[in-house]
């Protein structure tokens, strides 16, 4: 009977910079690169076909690499330990090699499982289980961090053995029970995505990002676009960081200080992130929501919902929210800000039950991964467990980060020809204006779904701790002014040119091959 050496490949699906990649190597005999359907996840109420699909494409794009070094993927559908148990049984194991994921209470049973039955059979177990699970301090765990992104990156094997054992077939997203859910512009999936992708945005793509007050368009035009990418692992954290700092050191040379501060604040977002998954293992969580439980006790939605199904669809009458859930829709993507003015809006305008906004928002995210964004959504207004200080106000945040009204002109072609002043609030338009250009609030485009300015003020009072229940004023839509300065918004958020040209950058990264 064959010995295998077992790279269990999960959210790592990369050949360089991999751990777990190099141990099954040095292990040597038959290696057999490892990856495992699990129809648990991909039947959670939480994933969805676009996930799908792009974890797909990694896979892909994996199996290329591997291909290109004389091995391939062995994919298999199933309960893990009892894919394993099989594969021993069949072909015998002799090691088993991944990284550990035990973000979630999911992923650590499954971790506890595997550990457990490998014990139980006798199979040398190495598992690597990196910076994320340290239980250290806040500041001791940022030291240990930095040391670790500034270690040598791991180099990827050469060549590997042929597959001496079979691999089963691709599936598909219907073989799971998931329904396409039409994203026509999202991002594919695989390391040679990511690197152009990271190579465009260290190459002059993200010179804006560490500008502050930013509009929506200006946000989305210079955004990394990485966070899909790490989701599955195509990329390392510590290639992207050493790549960044690379990239700053010569901008600092270059006297780009505008540049430098910019991939200064981006390699801060890198170490955020791995700290909110750190952190996100230690919150308080339900066993089905992944959420904080809810203390406030609202029912949550049906289906049949009107309010949930207006703000699902993107049809509750505020522009910037319906502009926001339409792009979401579209291309899987939309930054952390609107997530989270989104999901308020469900569970403090409307007062809806927080489990199942979150899931609809989850399916929508191609860069879903559960202890990311749970960890991320039990900090927002509506969800956290602390008195919030204000709610926000939908009008308002249009106003603010999209002044011009790029970003809602192109996701609401049909209120697009209002002025600026009423394109926020088109309910505040006068008949003319609104006739002017074809609108017919509640057909064209719908009437604003509640009084926001009513509905956040009851709201506050019920997420104080006193807070006490009435109900909430869905259909009376106040027609007033709004309160707000037009004069200090609308401000031209464009960038000034600056004289500092795009330096060439010879990146020591590389793509699968």
């Amino acid at each position: 009977m064959a010995e295998l050496n077992i790279i269990w490949f999960r959210r790592d699906l990369r050949v360089h910079d991999h751990g777990a990649l190099a141990s099954a190597c040095a292990a040597g005999g038959q290696i057999v690169p490892l990856y495992i359907f699990e129809p648990s996840y991909w039947q959670r109420a939480d994933t969805s076909a676009r996930q799908f699909e792009f974890a797909v494409e990694s896979l892909a794009d994996l199996d290329r690499a591997l291909r290109q070094r004389g091995s391939q993927l062995c994919l298999r559908s199933g309960v893990v330990t009892e894919v394993l148990s099989r594969l021993h049984a069949q072909h015998g194991i002799a090691s088993l090699h991944f990284h550990s994921l035990s973000n979630t209470p999911a992923e650590a049973e499954q971790d506890r499982q595997v550990r457990t039955w490998a014990l139980k059979v006798g199979i040398p177990l190495r598992e690597h289980t990196g910076i994320h699970h340290s239980n250290s301090p806040h500041s001791d765990w940022d030291t240990a961090w930095h040391r670790h992104m500034r270690k040598p990156r791991i180099t990827a094997p050469a060549a590997l053995p042929p597959l001496s054992i079979p691999s089963e077939g691709w599936p598909i997203a219907s073989d799971f029970g998931l329904e396409s859910d039409g994203c026509p512009d999202r991002q594919t999936g695989g390391r040679t995505n990511a690197i152009l992708q990271l190579r465009w945005f260290l190459s002059g793509g993200g010179r804006n990002a560490g500008k502050a007050n930013l509009s929506i368009a200006a946000c989305e035009a210079t955004a990394s676009r990485l966070s899909a990418h790490l989701t599955m692992g195509s990329v390392s954290e510590r290639e992207v960081w050493q790549a960044a700092m690379k990239a700053q050191a010569a901008l600092v040379t270059d006297g780009d200080e505008t540049f430098a501060t910019a991939l200064h604040r981006f390699t801060e977002k890198l170490a955020k992130r791995s700290r909110r998954v750190q952190a996100s293992a230690r919150v308080s969580l339900t066993d089905t929501s992944l959420l904080p439980v809810d203390i406030h006790n609202r029912e949550e939605a049906s289906v049949a919902d009107p309010r949930l199904s207006a703000w699902t669809n993107g049809k509750t009458g505020f522009p910037l929210l319906d502009a926001s859930m339409r792009c979401l829709q579209a291309t899987g993507h939309l930054e952390s800000s609107l997530r989270s003015l989104l999901l308020s809006f469900a569970t403090c305008h409307l007062w809806l039950g927080p489990v199942r906004p979150a899931q609809i928002l989850a399916q929508l995210c191609t860069d879903f991964a559960p202890a990311m964004y749970y960890g991320s959504a039990s900090q927002v207004i509506g969800l956290s467990k602390e008195a919030p200080p204000y709610i926000p106000n939908p009008v308002r945040q249009s106003l603010s980060r999209d002044p011009n009204g790029a970003f809602i002109r192109k996701w609401i072609p049909e209120i697009a020809g209002l002025p600026d002043q009423y394109l926020h609030a088109p309910w505040e338009a006068p008949k003319s204006a609104l006739s002017a250009h074809g609108i017919i609030l509640g057909q064209s485009y719908p009437m604003p779904l509640v009084d926001h300015v009513a509905a956040a003020r009851e709201a506050k009072r019920r997420l104080s701790p006193d807070g006490a229940s009435r109900p909430l004023p869905f259909h009376s839509i106040a027609r007033k002014p709004l309160g707000i300065r037009r004069s200090t918004i609308g401000r031209n958020m464009t960038a000034k040119r600056s004289g500092h040209r795009p330096i060439q950058l010879s990146f020591d990264l590389q793509s699968q091959a």
